[in-house]
């Protein structure tokens, strides 16, 4: 289980400041918020995990802001590039030797984009140096049985950015006749995708999009209705995508694999993997 560490406090205090500048803070703006944040932290129990800690923060950072949103401009700029971006992922997997590998890979590789954490700059970085190599990595023998043999696959998606990264693999996986269900947040929080979002860019068109019904941070399973635990429970493979659905879910639920980044050093020293490190976890078997 991840928990709360000192090097978690300045990270919530960066994302905080990244809403703030996503929204077009003023810097006197930015400096009252900072303090804001400060004050709750010095009260998060120890023990915690991270991402609930971060459901919270983004709470004041809204109201502290005055906005529902303060990633819309983000998320806007992000789904309009979205065909673009897709089609140049799907590009790269239909020329893999393994589609499916491909697919799995790329799907983990765009969870670069994460405008609350990381800087718009380090991301189109990291999309610029993406060459057909990064499409021909391999994935573990489980992963690929555990496709083959499930019939009902729920992929809890992340932010508004990297699911044209994710498009691939919920085509081939909708193409292999698989029941997919695609989880998404019920309300704005960060640069998640919120159903609505998911909608609009055509998601529905690979399996049934499903809102968990909430706004925190990662999918912390207190928050979602039953409706939405039981998908989860009677799923025969779960998909979890970002380190926040990670951090929330792992050792909580069964049959799951988790992709994302490592991006911090709390992630990095429980799992033994470098920072920066692409992640393809079976949480069975972690777990």
């Amino acid at each position: 289980m991840i928990a709360l560490s000192p090097e978690c406090f300045p990270c919530f205090l960066r994302q905080a400041d990244l809403a703030a500048r996503a929204h077009g803070a003023s810097e006197s703006a930015r400096k009252s918020l900072a303090a804001r944040i400060t004050g709750i932290l010095s009260d998060a129990p120890e023990g915690e995990i991270p991402a609930r800690v971060a459901t919270r923060l983004h709470e004041i950072v809204r109201h502290q802001l005055g906005t529902d949103d303060p990633f819309h401009g983000v998320k806007e700029r992000e789904i309009a590039r979205f065909g673009d971006i897709s089609s140049r992922a799907e590009s790269l997997v239909a020329s893999s030797p393994d589609p499916m590998a491909a697919a799995v890979w790329l799907s983990v590789f765009g969870n670069i984009m994460d405008s609350g954490i990381i800087e718009k700059e380090s991301m189109e970085s990291e999309m610029g140096r993406l060459t057909a190599a990064d499409g021909a990595r391999q994935i573990p023998e489980g992963l690929r049985d555990q496709i083959l043999r499930s019939r009902t696959i729920g992929i809890l998606l992340d932010n508004a950015g990297e699911v044209a990264f994710d498009v691939p693999l919920l085509a081939r996986l909708a193409g292999e006749g698989k029941a997919v269900w695609i989880g998404v947040k019920g309300e704005a929080v960060i640069d998640d995708l919120t159903e609505a979002e998911a909608l609009r860019i055509g998601l529905s068109a690979y399996g049934e999009v499903v809102s968990n019904g909430n706004r925190g941070v990662g999918t912390d399973l207190r928050l979602c209705p039953k409706s939405f635990r039981d998908r989860i429970e009677g799923s025969d493979l779960i998909l979890s995508k970002g380190q926040a659905n990670f951090e929330t879910l792992f050792g909580r639920i069964r049959r799951a694999y988790f992709l994302f980044r490592c991006k911090c050093p709390v992630v990095s020293r429980t799992l033994g993997v470098p920072e920066g490190d692409l992640v393809v976890l079976d949480g069975d078997k972690a777990g």
